[in-house]
């Protein structure tokens, strides 16, 4: 059984991966977060969907292929 990040550790991620380009709130492909993360795309969705209840990620479409930090997320600080 794998061990499944927290949203506090995929939030803690998205953030990481946002400050490696130049452009404010760059949209993140979650492909490559779930690499990142070494998890499957479908497991990271749940954690995506509760970031995105917590209105810290937009979704950019319907099926969740990307998703940017909303203006909240850039300032929330979730350490633990």
């Amino acid at each position: 059984m794998c061990n499944m990040p927290t949203e506090n550790e995929v939030f803690r991620k998205i953030k990481e991966i946002s400050t490696r380009t130049v452009q404010p709130r760059p949209l993140v492909n979650t492909t490559d977060l779930a690499k990142e993360l070494s998890m499957s795309r479908e497991h990271l969705l749940p954690q995506l969907t509760e970031l995105k209840k917590l209105r810290l990620v937009n979704f950019n479409d319907t099926q969740g292929s990307a998703i940017r930090l909303t203006l909240l997320g850039t300032v929330v600080k979730r350490d633990k």
